[in-house]
């Protein structure tokens, strides 16, 4: 409780607070003698109701404690230094670093600036973290909070800003005024608020901080990741661009990017510290990348967003961010996975199998991941122990044993494998096969017993044998440990709502048989012109005629005519003469010969029949597959 008058007693203190054990304030309070079990109980289960109010203002608000009882707490019990504001020697740079309008608002005082951090001093413990936020957002610089001790903060605000001319015009601001609370709003209406701001208005070497429009901002970032969710997007890109010209922030949706909106360019700091801010990452670092999480129920509890967050340092000395709205928390069942007859009968299979090795191959964003936890799915069932290692965890099942690696510390997947074989497991999924020491131990778990799953960027499934074979596996080890490689695509559906059909013409069925025929071995019975088209006819004719799909667009799908995706498979079962093949090290386009002829389509053929089913177009099959 001994206040601090100096910067050094400032810094000792912070260092005791910083190795004190973590303490929750009711505990501080309960064992002060301040308020009782009973009542902490009753505030506990009041804030059940609205999580958005922080423990000690629900106490304070029912009268239980005073705003001094929770500083009293928090010095004592929790370590935060106490300040004497009318005696300690403010740092200059400190002061200038927070706009006279903020501190006056938050009622929070710059006090010095030590290893790239900023002090301030808080009057009101019980919105310290909220504060620390909105100081951390402005001053885009770490803040550590520490308690104030003075007769009047006003009073020590105006002196101390006025002392070092940094008070200006800022003195006639409502200085009082509330944070704005945050509702869903519709996002023109809040570009409308920045706008009328003149923020257009300054000059582009006029950086001054954002003060009064701070929170149409947060709202605006919140409203931008509520719609990006609801409107299906996958991605959210925010692009800074140096000068004058206006931060753009595009949404990819069903594989293509759009521009949602433009900021005007002196937000370009601030929204990428905001963004910063929501998944803890360094705000003042912007050489490097880096990688982080938001859990949005943090910022709006109704909604259950996760966001994947990477920033990548770009030229000017600017920053982009990158978000990834994570998929479901929970597997698609196989079942509506969108494979054909065959790929969905022997996949299962392959799962059922007690040991041996399934690779899912393709791009960034083929949707490989949620296609292995859909397999997992299926056979997650007590009986089975079942590791995964991931980067990141994204989809969830009960049951399932997960690791996140963290190449950071060392902790790659390799070294996740090594440790599983020592943990008794059935069913191992490593998230990619990144490298060979990874693929090698990946063969030995599954030729020891292990059934182990992976993924691998390549282009198709007789691809990806040539290519670890490349790496430096062993092809006998290898072809005995391989069960079978799927691989796939992503392409855009046609929109339900405005879809239409019409006979399909001799030429347009000639054009899709000389495309699902292309690659056919020759001479194959089951690849005869004339059979392929009898099979089409009767899986998905009417009455004894193709057709053909088209979606001229309406209000469902934005007028685009594509409302959501559908995969595209290949799946290459290894057989006692594809395994002998790999033995020998045979070419990728002998392999793709021999599957074909037992049985598998490539991903362009299962795409063709696809487009016969009305699911997609020939063009989006074609953009996605070359075979």
């Amino acid at each position: 409780m001994r206040q601090v008058v100096t910067a050094e007693q400032l810094l000792s203190a912070i260092e005791k607070q910083a190795s004190m054990p973590m303490v929750r304030i009711g505990e501080a309070l309960t064992s002060l003698g301040m308020v009782t079990d009973e009542q902490l109980q009753d505030a506990l289960a009041q804030q059940k109701q609205d999580r958005n109010v922080p423990l000690g203002e629900l106490l304070v608000r029912m009268g239980i404690v005073s705003r001094e009882d929770l500083q009293s707490a928090l010095a004592s019990k929790m370590g935060y230094p106490l300040v004497n504001l009318d005696q300690f020697p403010f740092e200059e740079e400190a002061v200038r670093k927070l706009p006279y309008a903020v501190a006056a608002r938050v009622q929070v005082m710059p006090l010095m600036i030590r290893d790239g951090r900023l002090v301030v001093a808080l009057d009101d413990p019980v919105r310290r973290r909220a504060t620390v936020d909105e100081v951390e957002f402005i001053t885009q610089m770490k803040t550590v909070p520490v308690l104030a001790q003075c007769l009047s903060m006003e009073a020590v605000l105006a002196s101390t800003y006025e002392k070092f001319g940094a008070a200006g015009a800022r003195l006639s601001l409502n200085v009082m005024a509330d944070p704005i609370p945050f509702e869903v709003h519709d996002t023109g209406k809040l570009m409308e608020t920045l706008e009328k701001e003149g923020l257009d208005a300054l000059a582009p070497e006029d950086d001054r901080q954002i003060e009064q429009s701070d929170n149409s901002l947060v709202r605006l970032i919140n409203n931008m990741i509520i719609e990006a969710h609801a409107e299906g997007v996958s991605d959210i890109h925010v692009e800074s661009y140096p000068g004058r010209d206006k931060i753009k922030i595009r949404f990819r949706k069903d594989g293509l990017l759009r521009t949602h909106l433009e900021l005007p360019p002196n937000y370009r700091n601030a929204v990428i510290a905001r963004i910063k801010i929501m998944c803890d990452l360094d705000i003042s670092e912007r050489r490097k990348p880096q990688d982080g999480k938001i859990n949005f129920a943090k910022f709006s509890p109704q909604h259950k967003i996760e966001l994947r967050v990477a920033t990548i340092p770009t030229n000017s000395g600017l920053e982009d961010v990158v978000m990834r709205i994570l998929a479901s928390a929970k597997p698609i069942p196989l079942d509506n996975l969108g494979l054909n007859p065959y790929n969905l009968k022997h996949l299962k299979e392959a799962m059922e199998r007690p040991y041996g090795l399934v690779l899912c191959v393709g791009p960034t964003g083929s949707g490989k991941t949620t296609t292995l936890h859909s397999a997992l799915s299926h056979i997650n069932v007590p009986e089975r122990k079942i590791w995964t290692a991931e980067d990141p965890v994204e989809i969830t099942q009960p049951g399932l044993r997960q690791v996140q690696v963290n190449p950071k510390i060392d902790w790659t997947f390799a070294k996740a494998l090594r440790a599983f074989l020592r943990a008794d497991p059935d069913v191992i999924m490593v998230g990619e096969m990144r490298d060979e020491e990874t693929a090698q131990m990946g063969i030995e778990a599954s030729l020891t017993g292990h059934l182990v799953l992976s993924t691998l960027h390549t282009n198709s499934a007789p691809e990806t044998v040539t290519r670890l074979i490349d790496m430096g596996l062993d092809p006998f080890n290898f072809a005995d440990s391989l069960l079978g490689v799927l691989a796939q695509r992503l392409v855009r559906r046609l929109c339900n709502h405005c879809r239409t059909s019409r006979p399909a013409t001799e030429d347009e069925v000639n054009e899709l048989l000389d495309d699902y025929l292309h690659v056919a071995p020759h001479g194959h019975p089951d690849f005869d012109r004339d059979t392929v088209r009898r099979s089409w006819t009767e899986r998905f004719g009417r009455e004894g005629r193709l057709m053909m799909f088209h979606s001229p667009g309406c209000e469902h799908c934005g007028n685009t005519g594509q409302k959501g995706r559908a995969g595209l498979h290949e799946l290459m079962m290894v057989s006692r003469e594809l395994r002998r093949m790999i033995q020998t090290t045979s070419r990728a386009e002998q392999l793709l010969h021999t599957a074909m002829t037992e049985g598998m389509r490539t991903l362009r053929q299962d795409g063709i029949e696809k487009v016969l089913q009305g699911i997609t177009s020939l063009s989006e099959v074609r953009a996605t597959s070359n075979v």
